[in-house]
């Protein structure tokens, strides 16, 4: 469940299973989403060193970053930042259920997030 300062309500939306194990360490504290952006499920983040705050993942901008993960929930994000704790840092994961962000500099950033090829 994400947080904010504002009280919205949202429709359910239902996902697609991204977890390859029920063995899943998320990050500790939660992390801090920049506002204004929607993040999918199974989205790869990024902490920017600069500002703390959690980012989508972006190849060019590697050096920019200091902690990696991949979104367990949906974020329809308004004008605020959001907090959520569900930022997969350890565990396994379905490749191919992923969003084209998680890239193959991405997997080298995680080496404690395994990638199942099968389904």
């Amino acid at each position: 469940m994400a947080y904010t300062l504002q009280t919205s309500q949202t429709a359910f939306s239902g996902g697609k299973n991204i977890l390859a194990s029920e063995h899943l360490q998320f990050v500790e504290a939660g992390a801090t989403l920049t506002g204004g952006v929607a993040y999918a499920l199974g989205e790869a983040i990024a902490r920017d060193k600069t500002t703390g705050k959690w980012v989508k993942f972006v190849d060019a901008n590697v050096a920019n970053y200091d902690d990696f993960g991949i979104l367990n929930i949906d974020v329809l994000q308004g004008t605020a930042d959001t907090i959520v704790g569900e930022v997969i840092v350890r565990g396994s994961v379905y490749d191919a259920k992923l969003p084209a962000s998680v890239t193959a500099l991405f997997k080298t950033k995680v080496p404690n997030i395994r990638f199942v090829k099968n389904i």
